[in-house]
């Protein structure tokens, strides 16, 4: 078994523990409404800027959630198997703030998993979304690639 499928099958024990977790929270309290995006591969673009706030991220996963207040849980594993040496940045954003933020650093054609978290509350509609990118060189081919990218938003409700 790769590094790879190794990661994809841990994500996966992963959600289906979640998974199993709300079902029980749903019997205990009720229908919980929960929003999901998976993806199995992205491409990552790579960035040549020094400040990580002058890059381009890609998409990984992203919701589109009426108002309320959400837990939001987000993973993806990446990689850049061009490039002997990358590190990688993502972000857990909705339109007008930055959620949670991670780093990996990985050598060779070694996947990083990155975990993000957070709550918030929304007074109206908006996007969440877990956007990533990698260093440089942006001008050679090809682009690091994110796999099993997923985005779990919670809804609360009221008690």
């Amino acid at each position: 078994m790769t590094a790879l499928q190794t990661e994809v099958a841990t994500l996966t024990a992963q959600v289906t523990a979640l998974q199993n977790t709300v079902t029980t929270l749903q019997g205990m309290a009720g229908a919980v409404q929960v929003w999901k995006d998976t993806r199995i591969a992205v491409p990552v673009q790579r960035n040549d800027a020094t400040f990580v706030s002058d890059w381009t991220l890609s998409t990984m996963a992203s919701l589109s959630l009426p108002a309320g207040s959400y837990a939001l849980v987000a993973k993806t594993s990446i990689q850049d198997p061009l490039i002997s040496a990358s590190t990688f940045y993502c972000h857990l954003v909705r339109s007008a703030d930055l959620i949670d933020e991670s780093v990996a650093y990985s050598v060779g054609d070694e996947p990083e998993t990155m975990a993000l978290q957070g709550v918030i509350t929304l007074s109206s509609p908006d996007t969440v979304a877990l956007k990533c990118g990698a260093t440089g060189p942006a001008s050679t081919a090809g682009s690091a690639e994110s796999f099993f990218s997923q985005l779990l938003a919670i809804k609360a409700s009221a008690q």
